[in-house]
């Protein structure tokens, strides 16, 4: 297993798999930073009992990671497809890790953040 490093500006700009969250749907993938404005638009109006996705785990990730009591490194894995390399698992975790440095949290803080290639 090979993990690189990853910044913060790295991770906001990264294209995902996911063209559609919720409820927000496109024909263009999202990047992360996208992903987030998404997050912060909808999850003040998606009530727990239908979030059939478990999106809002964002905001107990970020509870964790702001507090230092997420104690493993936040590890995102890609993929690619049709010579496209996007984000394929971990995220929510970096949706989370994103919304926390967007909130003042300092990256020294946070868990050091990988790309698995």
């Amino acid at each position: 297993m090979a993990l690189q490093r990853l910044t913060a500006q790295e991770l906001a700009s990264a294209p995902t798999v996911f063209a559609s969250f919720m409820g927000s749907a496109d024909s263009e993938y999202k990047t992360v930073g996208e992903l987030l404005e998404i997050y912060r638009e909808r999850c003040k109006t998606l009530d727990a009992g239908e979030d059939d996705a478990d999106d809002l785990r964002v905001e107990r990730f970020m509870r964790d990671m702001a507090s230092e009591s997420w104690t493993d490194d936040v590890v995102i894995r890609i993929g690619v497809f049709d010579a496209r390399v996007l984000l394929i698992d971990g995220i929510h975790r970096g949706i989370a890790y994103l919304g926390c440095v967007a909130d003042g949290v300092s990256p020294d803080r946070l868990p050091a953040l990988h790309v698995h290639l």
